[in-house]
């Protein structure tokens, strides 16, 4: 079967080089454009990075309902394999769902990974269709989708107006596995969320800093924002504080 055509900017992309690097993963139903703005920035500074495209997204809804909780981990996996091959020292900056994949990595490939950056990080949700996923998507393929939860109303997100049922049972299930193994977390982290995300309601945020053993965490509130914190008023620094994260954990001066 013919692999469905990518949506142009939703590519994955690979910038810059050096010996520290850093694995940017995006979220559920969107696409590494997202995630490419933010690429670009640390790679001007000296950070090799990596922005895979997780299996079905930037193609169609119809493609991502096909999809795995294991393909997406799968590609998280790779990603890290791709950058780490060289380098000394690793970091990820993961956006909405990409950060519970991440998270999961990072719980089970204890020192891998030397710091985290959550962008609007989701592990759980409050949405009352959770409890019905499985029955929902044996009665229709796609519910309305929640895509482009930006203030700034020149930001756009590459992402689907349809969420795929099938698939986002496989996404709920991540997250049910992986509040399981926050505690498991031990890097360090910076957590930063939109005070006004109504996507990724901001108690996910208060959850990820609570739930890691970590002893060096911070969290920062984005307060112009709503969910994509990347593309939204907040961006600026939103790059800024993952640059200086990084720079700062780095043992080389990037």
């Amino acid at each position: 079967m013919k692999e469905p055509e990518v949506i142009e900017g939703a590519e994955e992309f690979a910038f810059g080089d050096g010996p520290t690097g850093a694995l940017l993963v995006h979220g559920y139903t969107g696409s590494p454009q997202g995630m490419r703005g933010l690429g670009e920035y640390l790679a001007e500074r000296g950070i090799a990075v990596v922005g895979p495209r997780l299996p079905g997204h930037g193609t169609t809804w119809q493609d991502l309902d096909t999809k795995t909780r294991d393909e997406w981990r799968r590609t998280v996996t790779e990603g890290y394999e791709q950058l780490a091959a060289g380098r000394d020292e690793i970091f990820i900056v993961a956006l909405s769902f990409g950060a519970a994949l991440s998270l999961d990595f990072i719980a089970h490939n204890p020192g891998k990974v030397k710091g985290l950056v959550t962008l609007a990080g989701m592990v759980d949700t409050n949405d009352p269709r959770r409890h019905f996923a499985p029955v929902i998507k044996r009665l229709t393929r796609s519910v309305a989708g929640v895509a482009n939860d930006i203030a700034d109303p020149e930001g756009h997100e590459i992402a689907y107006d349809r969420l795929p049922t099938r698939s986002t049972h496989e996404m709920l299930k991540v997250l049910t596995e992986v509040k399981e193994v926050l505690p498991q977390v031990d890097c360090s982290l910076l957590v930063m969320h939109g005070r006004n995300d109504h996507t990724v309601k901001p108690y996910n945020a208060e959850m990820i800093i609570e739930k890691v053993s970590s002893s060096d965490k911070e969290l920062v509130w984005c307060e112009n924002s709503f969910h994509v914190i990347t593309l939204d008023k907040d961006r600026d620094e939103v790059f800024r504080r993952t640059h200086e994260f990084i720079k700062e954990r780095s043992t080389h001066a990037v």
